[in-house]
């Protein structure tokens, strides 16, 4: 990897870059670092389609311990989290990681690109960074400066990556053709977002309700957060009063957001039940396909027990495709409800919550097996 900082690196001519001159480099470590988890998809969304070796952590002393053990050659470390943020990480991670602190390329995800922050994140042990929602020509010319050529296989998109439809995705408050912008997958992986949205909304609208009179640097987190995830699925509005209440709290000024706070919930609530509507209709739309047979008690027990084993080996992608073809089959209630729950449960990245749920449900199969 070239570890000069990005002040020293020639500029590359925009008018050769194409959203089309994208590349593969397989074997290219990428370490996601973000505690939204609606932008840690849509930063994968985006790199998976370089062909990387790709991990995520959600905070900065999950990240450093990734690093302890692995040498990756990016790390993309969101610039603001709750707890550690993203530059004291950075800083550790240079400092007491050895190699595996020192030769990563380092860029910043921030959603404040001000005057004056390249320089400051350059000081922090950064070489690089990128705004926040994510633009795709921005992240290729990125890459284009720290993978050497030798790394990198030309390849063009594939034909099947055909952008949105904005007639399929009507919900109010949304702008399906901004989320145009920012989102480069197919549909089922924007429907996929959408509901990644609404079930980080649950816990979001409560926490916010808390922090905002009694915490204002995590309240601070926190909106700056739905700022970029807002703006990442189209919706602008919630994005801008949220910019709007960061900024406030970053100058104290507690009027305005006693004020506006009421405005903020009550669009971002009204805009969750919207993208749940349309979530349910779509779930109507699939329920009315035809289910394949129920499987036994023996086999449902079986594939229960072969995903959990999956996510105890980190392995949570073949752990979610076993739960998905499980979903498949005509189920008793109370099982169809509890894979659904392990389904958000593993799509919220919250593994450890899925596999107490997956030990559940086998137990459960278990004693009914022996029943039988």
């Amino acid at each position: 990897m070239d570890r000069r900082p990005i002040s020293e690196m020639p500029e590359l001519p925009q008018t050769e870059q194409k959203l089309t001159d994208t590349f593969t480099a397989p074997g290219i470590r990428v370490l996601i670092v973000d505690d939204n988890v609606i932008n840690r998809k849509v930063a994968r969304g985006f790199l998976k389609n370089y062909a990387f070796d790709l991990t995520e952590a959600e905070n900065g002393p999950e990240a450093i311990e990734l690093v302890r053990n692995i040498r990756y050659d990016i790390i993309f470390m969101d610039h603001m989290m709750p707890g550690m943020d993203g530059i004291e990480a950075a800083e550790i991670i240079r400092r007491d990681c050895g190699e595996n602190g020192t030769t990563p390329v380092m860029v910043a995800l921030t959603a404040n690109a001000m005057e004056g922050m390249r320089e400051h994140f350059l000081k922090c042990g950064f070489q690089d960074f990128i705004s926040k929602p994510l633009d795709r020509k921005e992240l290729n010319q990125l890459l284009l400066r720290w993978i050497p050529e030798k790394h990198r296989k030309q390849k063009e998109l594939p034909e099947e990556a055909r952008p949105l439809d904005p007639s399929e995705f009507k919900i109010d408050g949304l702008d399906i053709n901004a989320a145009m912008e920012y989102f480069s997958g197919d549909e089922d992986s924007f429907v996929d977002l959408l509901e990644l949205y609404c079930m980080d909304g649950k816990r979001k609208t409560a926490l916010l309700h808390e922090l905002v009179d009694s915490d204002i640097l995590h309240y601070q987190i926190e909106v700056h957060g739905l700022k970029s995830a807002s703006a990442n699925i189209g919706a602008m509005e919630v994005s801008a009063m949220a910019r709007a209440q960061e900024n406030a709290a970053a100058q104290g000024d507690s009027a305005f957001i006693t004020e506006q706070f009421p405005v903020l919930m009550a669009e971002y609530e009204t805009l969750l039940a919207n993208i749940e509507q349309f979530l349910e209709g779509r779930r109507q739309e699939d329920d009315g396909a035809e289910k394949l047979p129920g499987l036994p008690i023996q086999e449902l027990a079986e594939q229960t027990e072969a995903a959990l084993e999956e996510l105890k080996h980190f392995r949570s992608r073949n752990c979610a495709e076993r739960v998905e073809g499980m979903l498949l089959h005509e189920l008793p209630e109370e099982v169809g409800k509890r894979l659904l729950q392990i389904r958000e449960q593993l799509r919220l990245y919250e593994d450890d919550n899925a596999e107490d749920l997956l030990s559940q449900l086998l137990s459960i199969l278990k004693k009914e097996e022996e029943v039988k």
